[in-house]
């Protein structure tokens, strides 16, 4: 009996125990199938939520570029030099002269690189020379001031300084002021240094107009720092430096007319003083029989006069604004 009931119950410990983790197992395997099934299904709902998300805001950032490239065409034009100008000549600036029409031989370049970059130094304000083959037509000045943004020029001093830009295509040049060297490079200082260029941009005296360029772009400077820009009340060229030399002029002149007359004076040794001319007449030779006045005609002379030429840019056929000056040489 005592065999019979151990033997007993060992036989449903073992099918209990054997039952029982059957079912465990079961259920184990069932739970975690759901489980894992679930979490996949949450996972690829959330996936599918981001994407839609993110074409979304993909849909709204090109909505906005599309309006701004239409309202403000010039807006990205000085994000990056590359798209400066679609069918011009994008420079590779490097230093303060670049000379891409290859206008400068190397010594040249080298000789105005180191007083662009003295005079900039001094003054704390840029001075760049630029020339290419082809801006790529519009306004040049314009297409300087995506170059000047897009390249960075000016950042070591304080965003300010001056562009001379020089393009061949179509014979264009142009003169822009940034930040404060504006004040220096007023709108009759821009115009009256390309009046001083021009005939050596014209004659293809490169190095000349440029070499020029940088020695106004000091004097404005230094002119400015002292209070004393030039302007329409103040002209460039027209101060104590002409005085000055029409009476260095006036000075030699008269030294080497005296110089001669006192020459010709030492050899005219065969004058002889005479109180009058009679004594050169023969007695009486001469009889003055009747005198009289007699009006015979007047002549009376008469010139058109002629009207002052309008001054100012129009007539010189340069274009002004703001900050900048532009014409063709």
């Amino acid at each position: 009996m005592g065999a019979g009931y151990g033997d007993a119950c060992a036989g449903r410990s073992t099918e209990m125990g054997v039952g029982y983790g059957d079912a465990c197992a079961g259920r184990s395997t069932e739970m975690g199938v759901g489980v894992g099934d679930i979490c996949a299904g949450r996972s690829a709902e959330r996936k599918r939520e981001k994407n839609a998300a993110a074409g979304l805001v993909f849909m709204i950032m090109f909505l906005v570029s599309a309006v701004l490239s239409v309202t403000c065409p010039g807006m990205f034009g000085a994000i990056g030099a590359a798209e400066v100008s679609a069918a011009g000549t994008v420079p590779e600036f490097d230093g303060w002269v670049q000379d891409d029409a290859g206008l400068l031989s190397a010594e040249e370049e080298d000789a105005l690189e180191k007083e662009c970059a003295r005079v900039s130094e001094v003054h704390g304000m840029g001075v760049y020379i630029v020339t290419t083959p082809d801006f790529g037509g519009g306004d040049i000045k314009n297409w300087q001031r995506q170059i000047f943004t897009g390249y960075g020029l000016g950042a070591d001093c304080a965003d300010s300084g001056v562009m001379l830009a020089i393009s061949m295509a179509a014979r264009d040049w142009g003169l822009v002021g940034f930040g404060e060297a504006q004040g220096a490079f007023t709108t009759y200082g821009r115009e009256r240094m390309g009046e001083l260029i021009l005939d050596d941009l014209s004659d293809g005296e490169f190095y000349d107009a440029f070499t020029r360029y940088v020695s106004m772009a000091d004097d404005y400077l230094t002119a400015y720092e002292e209070g004393k820009p030039y302007t329409e009340d103040r002209h460039y060229g027209e101060g104590w430096r002409i005085p000055l030399i029409i009476g260095i002029s006036f000075l030699l002149s008269l030294t080497v007319s005296l110089t001669i007359v006192l020459t010709w004076k030492k050899s005219m040794n065969t004058r002889v003083r005479r109180d009058g001319a009679l004594e050169y007449m023969r007695e009486g030779s001469f009889h003055l029989s009747n005198r009289t006045d007699r009006f015979l005609y007047h002549t009376v002379s008469r010139s058109k006069r002629q009207k002052e030429s309008s001054s100012g840019s129009a007539g010189s056929g340069m274009r002004s604004d703001r900050s900048g000056t532009s014409g063709k040489f």
